[in-house]
């Protein structure tokens, strides 16, 4: 069930079509956890969260609290490869949205593939 913040509705912030359930944010948590992780192995200090960590495969965007609509329309969190496009409200975990509808397998194998993509950029250096 897609649902969304007042803000979200009067500033008309682009949304997926699909609302996540909480054990799939905790899987996308689970996935800039183990960026953060890599962050710090590759480049010996803290991620914060808010700039493009840069690991290749991974589209990484904070978000979005200017007025031009195309760069509002971007995904927050994207692997090139994959046609999921997931969104937040302000804060990661917060009213997020996918853009495709998954079932429980594939949602399973997007954040194992996810992990194989943010992991193969602390053992292979591909930053």
């Amino acid at each position: 069930m897609l649902t969304m913040e007042l803000g979200q509705m009067m500033h008309g912030n682009p949304t997926g079509e699909y609302g996540t359930a909480e054990w799939v944010d905790a899987l996308i948590e689970a996935l800039i956890s183990e960026a953060e992780r890599v962050y710090w192995n590759v480049n010996q200090e803290e991620w914060d969260r808010y700039s493009d960590p840069k690991i290749k495969g991974l589209e990484f965007r904070p978000y979005y609290w200017g007025d031009d609509e195309k760069e509002a329309a971007l995904p927050n969190l994207k692997f090139t490869d994959s046609p999921q496009e997931i969104r937040w409200y302000k804060h990661i975990g917060r009213s997020m949205t996918a853009s495709e509808s998954f079932t429980i397998g594939s949602w399973i194998s997007w954040f194992n593939h996810g992990m194989a993509i943010i992991r193969a950029a602390d053992s292979n250096d591909v930053y």
